[in-house]
């Protein structure tokens, strides 16, 4: 049945008359009394009959009012529900990222966006580097974002950008005084190392061995976010990312600059197996420029 015969229907019952209802539906009369006509035929039901030269609504018309007000509001909600899909407003997204990043840096994106789609659900999960991997080959997410380029059967991957290391100190070391510290001044130090959960601890490492520095290694943890818990207590130094720097208490922990430059690269890593829908897309798209522009300011 045609839409604009349940709403021919419906402004008939709500105007009373055939000239009123044409008036609300911006039409004329005979196209109205054409509109209840073709209703009346396709149903197979006398709606309304002619007493005095107006037309009535019979007692089957009336007994059709509460189906029919059912039917229009189920209309009226696929109608918006559609405008929403247009507008990209509704709809389910999962993204998965490592954790330092989906604690720190990606909140701030994901409650700007869901404000601009407000009727969208967006979860948000932290998950390791390789297991954001394994989440949007799965199809559990959407979008994945890691800190380790390993291509796989089910994801499209694409360079997202780069973030530094930094060194994390409790505030009063005799090192936080420095602007800058150096692989060399952590000579003999109580370090909190990574874990090589995603090659970073491999990347740090590099910066010490060349000149043979040993650090006093006693802790290990493989998030960047943890490290930076252990120094607030107490633990030692260590150099971690970024973004999970964002998190310190500024009282407890000092971030200097590090060298030689350690830079952790991120990926983008999308479901090969479906197409994205336009939520998706618009995430992706905004993201991208919205990272941009937060690397930029922290250079």
């Amino acid at each position: 049945m045609k839409f604009r015969l349940i709403e021919a229907y419906k402004a008939m019952m709500e105007c009373g008359t055939v000239s009123a209802a044409a008036r609300a539906l911006k039409i004329s009369q005979p196209a109205m009394t054409k509109l209840l006509a073709q209703l009346q035929e396709e149903l197979q039901v006398e709606l309304f009959e002619r007493h005095g030269g107006r037309l009535s609504p019979t007692p089957e018309a009336i007994s059709l009012m509460g189906s029919v007000n059912r039917a229009w509001r189920g209309v009226v909600e696929l109608k918006e529900a559609a405008k929403d899909v247009r507008d990209v407003r509704r709809g389910r997204l999962t993204v998965v990222s490592f954790p330092s990043f989906a604690q720190t840096v990606l909140p701030k994106f994901v409650v700007q966006f869901s404000r601009r789609a407000n009727r969208a659900t967006i979860a948000l999960h932290s998950q390791s580097s390789p297991r954001a991997i394994d989440w949007t080959a799965d199809g559990q997410a959407d979008l994945g974002i890691a800190a380790i380029l390993a291509p796989r059967p089910g994801v499209h991957v694409e360079p997202l950008g780069k973030i530094s290391a930094v060194c994390a100190l409790p505030v009063g070391h005799r090192l936080a005084r420095k602007r800058l510290i150096r692989a060399e001044d952590l000579q003999g130090e109580a370090f909190v190392s990574l874990a090589d959960v995603d090659h970073s601890r491999t990347r740090i490492d590099a910066a010490f061995s060349p000149q043979a520095i040993e650090r006093d290694i006693r802790l290990t943890t493989p998030q960047s976010a943890l490290a930076l818990a252990l120094v607030t207590h107490g633990a030692g130094v260590a150099v971690i990312d970024e973004a999970a720097a964002t998190l310190a208490n500024p009282n407890r922990v000092a971030i200097r600059p590090f060298a030689p430059a350690v830079s952790f690269d991120l990926y983008m890593y999308h479901p090969a197996s479906r197409d994205p829908s336009q939520l998706q897309e618009r995430f992706v798209r905004e993201f991208r420029d919205w990272f941009k522009s937060w690397a930029a300011r922290r250079e």
